[in-house]
């Protein structure tokens, strides 16, 4: 019969080294464990900042395309010389302008695109008698433009100022709305940049183009520059194009900050000579080349493209 203390003392422990090498087994768990929460929790933030981002992108663009389709100029026939009246012809006092930004009397950055000034019934007012009538017109415009938020910066708040391509927005009061019927950008003021406001950041280009129906689209609007006051397309004078393919690209945050401030530059060599003339054949090429450019560089983006029909156009070639 063996002794119950013999059996006791047959039982083996753990050794020191033992210990130490079950303590560093844990350790390294504990710390393979963290490394993925915090990467895991790195990955959903940056996700959620991307999809703020881009919804906020999506809000803008639906907020331009959904003012852009109102776009009107109330058109009417009238005597071409009512004091030795020949034909009848198109008259308006109101004014559609798309153009290159920046360039021609138009706001915004050169190379983003183009900018658009149009009237529409946006019913914004500043009187208060006024407020709840429907169908009072506003000179409208959007465009890209490249700069610092600081005018738009609480001034009790002491915050960075950062530097961004963004989505600006003009809408005029419809108390100071006024005839529209001159050649070019003349009517559009050059307080446009102060009274603008952004209404989305990280927007590289905005691209519009003027066109008629029909795929491949036929070539009588086949340029990224329209006038109804003012066009080599006789055509187009005092008329509404039937639709506009616009498209929008907006960037992430996250790879905005880490460009810093070599962030123009890398956007400007992105955009160079993209959506300049013949949109009827290079439209999709150069979407597609700046998107690749954009890839290769490893920026992440969203692009967001449609066809709008201009509700008040009456087109007829």
């Amino acid at each position: 019969m063996i002794h119950r203390r013999e059996i006791l003392r047959g039982r083996g422990g753990f050794t020191l080294m033992e210990l130490l090498v079950a303590g560093g087994v844990l350790l390294l768990l504990m710390v393979a464990m963290l490394s993925l929460m915090n990467q895991t929790s790195k990955v959903w933030v940056e996700s959620g900042n991307r999809i703020d981002a881009y919804q906020s992108a999506r809000r803008a663009y639906e907020n331009l395309t959904q003012t852009l389709e109102q776009a009107t100029l109330n058109t009417y026939w009238d005597y071409d010389d009512p004091n030795n009246p020949g034909r009848y012809i198109r008259q308006s006092e109101l004014h559609l302008i798309v153009g290159d930004a920046g360039s021609g009397g138009l706001p915004g950055t050169p190379g983003c695109g183009q900018a658009v000034f149009f009237q529409a019934p946006s019913n914004k007012v500043k009187t208060a008698q006024y407020r709840g009538l429907t169908g009072l017109l506003n000179a409208c415009g959007f465009f890209v433009w490249y700069g610092s938020d600081k005018p738009w910066l609480p001034t009790h708040v002491e915050t960075q100022e950062r530097f961004r391509y963004r989505l600006m927005q003009w809408i005029d009061d419809s108390e100071a709305l006024e005839v529209y019927a001159v050649p070019g950008a003349g009517w559009i003021p050059s307080a446009v940049n102060t009274e603008s406001v952004p209404i989305a950041d990280n927007i590289i280009a905005l691209v519009i183009w003027p066109r008629e129906e029909g795929t491949p689209p036929t070539p009588l609007l086949n340029d990224y520059r329209y006038d109804s006051r003012n066009d080599s397309r006789p055509v187009a004078i005092n008329q509404l194009p039937p639709m506009m393919q616009v498209a929008m690209v907006a960037l992430d945050e996250g790879a905005v900050e880490r460009l810093g401030n070599g962030m123009k530059g890398t956007v400007e060599a992105c955009l160079e000579g993209l959506f300049e003339s013949d949109p009827a054949q290079d439209f999709a090429g150069d979407l597609e080349l700046l998107e690749s450019r954009l890839n290769e560089k490893s920026i992440p983006y969203r692009t967001f493209t449609s066809t709008i029909l201009l509700r008040e156009a009456r087109w007829s070639p």
